[in-house]
């Protein structure tokens, strides 16, 4: 019997030894680094990307996810899935409450560069490097320019575990001042040849930030 319980003791301190930083990398993501461009992630992950790869053509910015720019050789992008595309094209109406686009092509090009371009960053910016928000405030973070010319502001948060603070997961979120736009990362840190993705919650609608 006491064999038992220093068996089930051991056990515990195994599990509890093992729940470190690593241990809350994202929000499900097993294998966080990819040996490919984004835009081959992309393809690899259909169900979740190939709206996505429409708007990125039809915006004619294939060169900047595929690693071919060369002003553009690592990018950041808060990726927008097609959830939050298929949001926009739902909830999008005219005066008649009618959709303004039935199709991610009706979509005017400008409109869509300058949707997509607010959520892409040049060079790599990974979760470490953010800096935490001040907590009850709009401020913290680390501030970076978009390739529309917005800023966002990118910052790491932390989650309370069993009642007690800033011990549990941590999260990653964005916020543009200049519209008032909040949304938190359902998956940080996927990484790929040419930059990094962090997944966007699935209740984010597409927007311009």
């Amino acid at each position: 019997m006491m064999k038992k319980y220093i068996a089930i003791w051991i056990g515990l301190l195994l599990a509890f030894s093992a729940c470190d930083d690593n241990y809350y990398h994202d929000s499900g993501v097993a294998n966080g680094k990819h040996d490919c461009t984004m835009w081959e992630y992309f393809q690899t992950d259909l169900e979740n990307w190939d709206s996505t790869m429409v708007l990125i053509e039809h915006a004619g910015l294939k060169d900047v996810f595929d690693g071919t720019n060369p002003d553009y050789k690592e990018i950041t992008f808060f990726g927008v899935t097609n959830l939050s595309i298929n949001q926009f094209l739902f909830k999008t109406i005219d005066d008649g409450w009618e959709p303004l686009y039935n199709r991610i092509e009706d979509i005017p090009v400008e409109l869509c560069r300058e949707m997509l371009l607010s959520h892409v960053v040049a060079g790599k910016l990974m979760k470490p490097e953010c800096e935490y928000e001040v907590k009850g405030t709009l401020t913290g973070g680390t501030t970076v320019k978009t390739l529309s010319g917005i800023e966002l502001r990118v910052y790491r948060t932390r989650s309370s575990y069993s009642g007690i603070p800033d011990i549990g997961a941590e999260g990653l979120a964005i916020h543009a001042p200049v519209s008032g736009q909040m949304t938190t990362i359902a998956s940080a840190d996927i990484e790929v040849t040419n930059g990094v993705v962090h997944s966007l919650d699935y209740t984010y609608q597409f927007t311009q930030l």
